[in-house]
């Protein structure tokens, strides 16, 4: 029999386990969803049962299917024929539906291929001297299998480093954005600060005015650049006709990039169109580029490529724009250069984007909404540690995630792949850039069930 262990439960090992199953041949088969909660299909993206907390993607985009791309759309619209696939979904009905797309595939496979869902945390793996691998969990079993996909999602993100010494350890700083007991923990008049104003920053800001609209926030990022909203595409734009061969540099790709902007803006079109585009194009350039262009890119044009990439649905928008006039939420930029708790609040000595001087920030919350753990360096998993420790995972030299080849294996200290060892979700932003959304990820999954099978 062969064993394929998927170590998450969120969307990666879900839409993993699911082309696996589909794959199935004549051989027995078994298929192992390892998920520390138990919960099937949430994650840190799709746990909330707030209806206010919306995908920030039209539901044309989410199916979990590569080959059916109606898959989500279809049903969505048995639950709510209002549905369409314009429509911007609330996130607790997409992780329905992605179990509900595990158990149909479920039932779909062959009877000699079986799930098995199973809770618990892999706190090392070992290759096996007949090939496959052995997985230690925390409580002391053992699974051994014939592949292993690591698909354990967003890991939380460390302290931010600070300009003057180390992040202190503080009980007004909240590490977990998601923390179920967030809410409660916060006083009503109690002033918060987000560090960071992306997708989560916007999340949680709006999540605290709709409980007491008199609550003050402030969002601080080095930028100060918040997400645009979403625009429906009038059209389609072959991403070829973006940028040409001879623009192997960021400088000359963003220069051919806005020159295109620019002819669209001539004939009523927009840059929306071109950033969708483009983004078929992303894991080609990406690959393209020499080391010294990549981090150019990280240094200049990141904070611009994620606003413009991620965006907010248009109900979201109207929400933080009215907070944002009404002053209830206030968006600056800077970097935090050290903090000191007080009686009743924490003092941030805060030097804005551009001053060469320092102000201060009072916060009886610091909440950290900078997004996941970018590094696998830095990730608190006993696993992470262990694979890189014993040369089984290499993180790349950027810190942006874990070197893979091109079907996703694990590549090793010595180049090589860790035979029958996989990885799908952020860290593939190493080698493809484009790694953190629905339809890179279902490709992924795609690709990693054919390697297993």
């Amino acid at each position: 029999m062969r064993t394929v262990l998927i170590v998450g439960a969120g969307f990666s090992g879900v839409a993993c386990a699911i082309q696996v199953l589909r794959l199935a041949g004549p051989q027995p088969l078994r298929v192992l969803l390892l998920n520390r909660s138990g919960r099937l299909a949430r994650g840190m993206a799709y746990g909330t049962q707030s209806p206010q907390h919306l995908l920030n993607v039209v539901a044309a985009n989410m199916s979990v299917l590569p080959d059916d791309p109606e898959h989500f759309v279809h049903y969505a619209g048995m639950r709510d024929s209002r549905v369409t696939g314009s429509s911007f979904v609330a996130r607790s009905v997409y992780g329905d539906y992605l179990e509900w797309a595990l158990r149909q595939a479920q039932d779909q496979a062959p009877r000699h291929a079986t799930l098995d869902c199973i809770s618990g945390s892999v706190c090392s793996l070992q290759s096996r001297s007949g090939g496959g691998l052995a997985a230690l969990l925390e409580d002391g079993r053992h699974i051994e299998a014939d592949q292993v996909v690591l698909a354990f999602g967003h890991l939380p993100a460390p302290a931010p480093e600070l300009a003057q010494g180390a992040w202190p350890d503080t009980a007004r700083y909240v590490a977990d954005p998601w923390r179920a007991d967030l809410l409660s923990t916060i006083g009503a008049h109690e002033p918060v600060l987000l560090l960071g104003t992306g997708l989560t920053a916007v999340d949680i800001a709006l999540q605290l005015l709709r409980r007491n609209p008199l609550q003050r926030i402030h969002a601080l990022s080095r930028h100060g650049l918040l997400p645009q909203p979403y625009k429906p595409l009038s059209g389609h734009l072959a991403g070829s006709t973006l940028l040409h061969d001879e623009a192997p540099t960021v400088r000359a790709a963003l220069h051919a990039f806005m020159q295109k902007v620019e002819r669209l803006e001539a004939v009523g079109l927009d840059w929306h169109l071109a950033l969708a585009a483009l983004r078929h194009k992303a894991a080609v350039i990406w690959q393209a580029w020499p080391t010294a262009e990549k981090r150019r890119f990280l240094r200049h044009v990141r904070p611009y490529w994620d606003v413009h990439r991620h965006q907010l649905p248009p109900t979201v928008q109207q929400e933080l724009s009215a907070a944002l006039e009404g002053g209830a939420l206030r968006v600056s930029a800077g970097r935090v250069l050290a903090i000191r708790d007080e009686a009743e609040l924490a003092v941030l000595k805060v030097q804005p984007r551009g001053s060469e001087g320092c102000i201060e920030l009072r916060a009886g919350r610091i909440i950290n909404c900078t997004g996941s753990c970018a590094s696998p360096r830095r990730a608190a998993v006993p696993l992470v540690q262990q694979l890189l420790a014993d040369g089984l995972m290499r993180a790349d030299a950027l810190g942006l995630g874990v070197e893979t080849g091109a079907d996703c294996a694990v590549l090793g200290a010595n180049g090589q792949p860790t035979p029958g060892l996989y990885y799908i979700g952020p860290w593939l932003k190493a080698g493809f850039w484009e790694a953190t959304a629905v339809p890179e990820l279902r490709q992924f999954a795609a690709v990693i069930a054919r390697a297993c099978m």
